[in-house]
């Protein structure tokens, strides 16, 4: 990046050719947004995204002129934004020669995203060429794609500067992502009587707030084995994939009762190494828990957004209302994928909770058969993987407590047996 901030002053680089065909601005990066292009975003955790990554190049840039004061004279910070988004968004990685190492390739890097994709490009060492293979006829005339990868749309925006209106792959997956924030506050500390707690009088203590109980310890201490930090942060799409997996694992840890987390830690510190790794369900209490607190953390984000889902559809449906390939545009494609997301895990909490609470095995049997042919995949699976495992555990567990309680009082019965025989014989015996 330095390399092309010093060697495009020269006019006779080289690479003045490439350099001249360079975009002048790249306006369509968030981090070179409008304040009010920034406000299209409003909710979106992107916003946080965008903010860390202007910080992050200043604090580069500064870095650099602490040690190397003359770039000065070479590039602004905004040159140096400039090339940084430049080079972010062209780069391609590459093993040359046995070196893992990644290059700017003049015309390559025009190639538009696509998907499924129709080439693969490598750097070829027999050839010490970098190379672009088609993997499908391509019609002559037309244009050559690239892939860009399987990604959310908040890294296509951020980094290359544009949304994929339509950003599924060959089999309907969706890997647009939303990011979730679960918070849980320490528990609070044990303390004597300030000032604040002490009754009208001066004298008389008043009501002390109480002292952490074994379970909030516990509970908080699980909680951040895996870092510390109140709050976590997990991003996820509408799939039963790893991430929706240890979301589900958070939940159950967020909102765990004493007696889950006695199952918890019981466990010993391989079974449940941090909290996100309770991926069974503990309980039918438990998951309905989980699940309440997943429908009020999804409403909640989705109320911070200032328009909703069917508002950002009818825009992007209505011709002349947003420009193609405008940052509007592709603002309001970024939100809406978020918000489909959301939408998914509210009505995944609604089916599962319904099923949860289904009173006969007909009736919920019913449910699974609705959901495998109306909801989304991801939905139907997880009613019949995680509800349906844990209705059946607990009925199992139910028959052997009934069995137990039976045997229990069999034994009850044969000792008032023998205690009645014995009563008998000493009433003969007066």
């Amino acid at each position: 990046m330095i390399y092309l901030l010093c060697d495009r002053l020269s006019p006779t680089s080289f690479f003045k050719p490439y350099y001249d065909i360079l975009p002048p601005t790249l306006s369509n990066m968030p981090i070179f947004w409008s304040q009010a292009e920034l406000d299209l975003l409003k909710g979106s955790y992107l916003l946080t995204q965008i903010a860390d990554r202007i910080a992050a190049i200043e604090e580069d840039y500064a870095a650099i002129l602490a040690v190397a004061p003359d770039l000065a004279n070479v590039a602004s910070l905004t040159d140096f934004k400039w090339a940084r988004m430049a080079v972010c968004s062209r780069n391609f990685g590459l093993v040359i020669n046995g070196v893992r190492t990644s290059a700017l390739v003049p015309h390559a890097d025009m190639l538009n995203h696509y998907r499924p994709r129709e080439t693969k490009w490598t750097f070829d060492n027999s050839e010490q060429a970098f190379t672009i293979t088609a993997l499908q006829d391509i019609k002559a005339g037309g244009q050559i794609y690239d892939s860009y990868g399987q990604k959310c749309n908040h890294r296509f925006l951020l980094n290359y500067g544009f949304a994929v209106e339509e950003n599924r792959e060959a089999d309907g997956f969706c890997p647009n992502e939303v990011s979730l924030e679960l918070a849980l506050s320490p528990p609070p500390p044990a303390a004597a009587p300030s000032p604040d707690h002490l009754s009208a009088d001066g004298d008389a203590p008043a009501a002390v707030p109480p002292p952490a109980t074994d379970f909030e310890a516990s509970k908080y201490a699980f909680w951040i084995r895996d870092g510390p930090g109140n709050n976590k942060r997990i991003r996820v799409c509408q799939s039963n994939n790893d991430a929706t997996k240890s979301l589900f694992s958070m939940l159950r840890v967020l909102t765990a009762s004493s007696e889950d987390m006695a199952a918890i830690t019981s466990a010993g510190p391989y079974m449940y190494r941090s909290c996100r790794d309770v991926r069974f369900a503990l309980s039918l209490d438990s998951e309905r828990r989980a699940l309440r607190e997943l429908a009020r953390i999804c409403g909640e984000a989705l109320a911070a957004y200032p328009t909703t889902l069917a508002q950002d559809n009818e825009q992007l449906a209505t011709e002349g209302r947003l420009a193609p390939f405008s940052n509007e545009r592709h603002a309001c494609i970024q939100v809406r994928g978020e918000k489909e997301v959301l939408h998914h895990f509210v009505r995944l909490s609604e089916v599962a909770l319904e099923a949860i609470d289904a009173q006969t095995d007909d009736s919920f049997e019913a449910i699974v058969r609705r959901v495998s042919e109306t909801e989304n995949t991801s939905i139907a699976q997880y009613v019949k993987d995680v509800v349906n495992g844990v209705r059946r555990e607990e009925k199992r567990k139910g028959r052997l407590l009934s069995a137990a309680a039976a045997a229990g009082g069999e034994e009850e019965g044969g000792r008032a047996v023998e205690v009645g025989v014995e009563v008998a014989a000493v009433a003969e015996d007066a």
